[in-house]
């Protein structure tokens, strides 16, 4: 949908309310409510609300008619993504609906929150918070997914660290607490399949002249992909670990056994064979595609270098307690096109 078709259903709330209708996120004119206290037969109507701003808005409303009742509701009360509950667990969002669907629309072509503010006037924490709502839609449909490939369905898998770089060689170092001899070193155990090996002791490191601060840290990562039509689909998991014990569970969990799966030489794949997969792998230290098996990461590869733009570029990094929201964030993107996420996601509001 384009910003021109948004704006034309959303000057008005009568054509926002018949947006909302013919989507089934709102109840038709026609269907029967009752009252939440008489049970009596309800009826939908237009009123005039005073916000506390001093600005009188049109807002639908669900009115009893019942003689000596006449208790309303909010119509949006029917859906509990458009109902904003405050500390009194009343409906009190100081947004109309209009309102709301433009957030929905900005979150969907994924403008930056700043970018969002000077196009609607509105404060940061809102726009974050409506954000967030948006995602908690992608997590409760995540928690609905199937799992990945099947017979001769070939899916890419990678370990990834999330953290940022140095630029111009100025400011913090990756590995700016130790000298040169003990990187060397710890490179050697490289090929482990634990990481417990490839740790390094900061505290106890000596330290050189030219460095200073503390060392990037950023959580590992585990990513998987798939192609499914034209979409190809991507997930993202914080790992602890990057070993045995961590990554194995997880690809059982999420791919379908029989299905091909193509990697790296990590060691901690080397037993992927055994438990049901047609396992291959490509040494990146030779070529970037398997002459033999054809076996290649790009696809994974290419999802890192989109993942990290955005979360580490644009975003500036996230909390860890929102990193798994952003990544289920990023698996609801690549199962949907940008031209029709905004009307996937109000069809998916529904199944939550």
């Amino acid at each position: 949908m384009l910003a021109v078709e948004l704006y034309a259903i959303i000057s008005s709330e009568k054509t926002v309310l018949e947006f909302l209708q013919k989507n089934k996120l709102l109840p038709q004119n026609n269907e029967t409510n009752l009252c939440h206290k008489c049970h009596g037969e309800t009826k939908m109507y237009m009123r005039k609300k005073r916000l506390a701003t001093g600005e009188i808005r049109e807002i639908s409303t669900i009115r009893c008619i019942t003689k000596g009742c006449q208790t309303y509701k909010s119509i949006r009360s029917t859906n509990g993504f458009f109902t904003y509950t405050d500390l009194n667990a009343r409906c009190n969002s100081n947004l109309s609906l209009g309102q709301i669907l433009e957030l929905i629309y900005y979150w969907s072509q994924d403008l930056p929150i700043k970018t969002v503010s000077d196009l609607t006037g509105r404060s940061n924490a809102t726009i974050v918070d409506w954000f967030n709502l948006c995602r908690d839609v992608c997590c409760s449909l995540f928690e609905k997914r199937e799992k990945m490939g099947g017979q001769n369905i070939v899916v890419q898998i990678d370990e990834s660290l999330l953290r940022g770089r140095r630029k111009y060689n100025r400011g913090r170092l990756l590995l700016g607490d130790l000298r040169h001899e003990q990187v060397q070193d710890n490179s050697a155990d490289f090929n482990s399949d634990s990481d417990q090996e490839n740790q390094i002791n900061l505290a106890n490191s000596p330290t050189s002249n030219r460095n200073y601060g503390r060392r990037l840290e950023g959580p590992w990562v585990f990513g998987l992909c798939s192609k499914i039509g034209d979409n190809l689909e991507r997930r993202f998991f914080v790992v602890e670990k990057r070993d045995r014990e961590t990554l194995i569970p997880i690809i059982e969990k999420e791919i379908l056994p029989g299905s091909i799966i193509m990697s790296d030489e990590w060691r901690a794949y080397s037993c992927l064979k055994n438990i049901g997969y047609d396992h291959r792998t490509v040494n990146h230290s030779k070529n970037f595609v398997d002459p033999t098996t054809e076996a290649h990461t790009q696809a994974i590869e290419c999802s890192w270098g989109v993942l990290k733009t955005k979360i580490l570029r644009k975003m500036h990094g996230t909390s860890a307690e929102m990193l798994p929201l952003h990544l289920i964030e990023a698996w609801y993107r690549s199962i949907n096109r940008q031209d029709t996420i905004f009307l996937k996601f109000l069809s998916d509001v529904q199944k939550v």
